[in-house]
């Protein structure tokens, strides 16, 4: 899978069917890789600035795509822990900001997909006169599977930081896809 995180429920079929899978981070403008599930590969920097963006450097890295003093800024969001490895939390173009709080919608949909019930989350925001935006969450249950609103609630609240929470939820029988089966959040609302 290239182009975006792996949804979860495809690595649990990768490991039910004894598929070794391992996940990795890359873009294009720094040949492909940076990391392969562990801290940054060989001769390559990683380094998170103080908005949350990653931010790559080294030989790899096209001059063209980096900034003056070497960076590539990704328009990724992510998080670096003590050893070095990282996590990648979502873009920046994705960002929902609620009440001046930066919420990452890839954050609110794995705490969602850990729900028993749901197959697939979809997280966005919608205009709010008050917060500028709200949480809202678009699920698709597993068949035969049930679950509230209230229920899902719940198990963010327990989970994630209250202006994270969805404010909003609803059913459908699909997420929106784009050509390359991203998730389309443009499309969402709808």
């Amino acid at each position: 899978v290239g182009g975006g995180p792996i949804p979860p429920a495809l690595l649990d079929r990768a490991a039910g069917a004894g598929v070794p899978a391992v996940t990795t981070y890359g873009l294009t403008e720094a040949c492909s890789q940076v990391t392969t599930g562990g801290p940054a590969l060989f001769c390559t920097r990683v380094r998170i600035d103080d908005s949350g963006q990653i931010l790559v450097a080294g030989p790899t890295v096209a001059p063209a795509a980096a900034a003056a003093d070497g960076w590539l800024h990704t328009g990724d969001l992510g998080e670096l822990d003590a050893t070095g490895v990282l996590s990648v939390t979502g873009r920046t173009a994705d960002t929902i900001v609620t009440g001046g709080e930066n919420v990452a919608p890839a954050e609110v949909e794995a705490v969602l997909a850990a729900h028993p019930a749901v197959a697939e989350a979809g997280v966005y925001g919608i205009a709010d006169p008050e917060w500028g935006e709200r949480v809202a969450a678009r699920i698709v249950l597993r068949p035969g599977a049930r679950a509230t609103v209230e229920e899902l609630g719940e198990h963010c609240r327990v989970r994630l930081a209250g202006y994270k929470v969805p404010k909003m939820f609803k059913f459908s029988s699909d997420l929106p896809k784009t050509k390359s089966g991203k998730l389309s959040r443009r499309s969402m609302e709808g």
